[in-house]
């Protein structure tokens, strides 16, 4: 029982956590493509690397929400 209260807690804190990555991550893109119309090259690709790399883990934690969240549905059912 303690395991399934806190997959319940885990959850929200997973998607919470993993859409304030993936919206960090896309205003790091969007500033990336601002450091390029400046012609700040070597910046621009540093925060266009931060960028994908803060979308990678974003949609990894996404991931992990969804098998907590699967496997929370299938202990509930049985």
């Amino acid at each position: 029982m303690k395991k399934l209260e806190v997959k319940r807690k885990l959850m929200p804190i997973l998607l919470l956590l993993g859409i304030i990555v993936m919206l960090l991550s896309l205003y790091l893109l969007l500033l990336a493509i601002g450091y390029m119309e400046r012609g700040y090259v070597g910046t621009s690709l540093l925060t266009l690397l931060v960028g994908f790399s803060l979308l990678s883990s974003s949609l990894y934690l996404l991931r992990l929400s969804t098998y907590v969240y699967a496997t929370e549905r299938k202990s509930e059912k049985e």
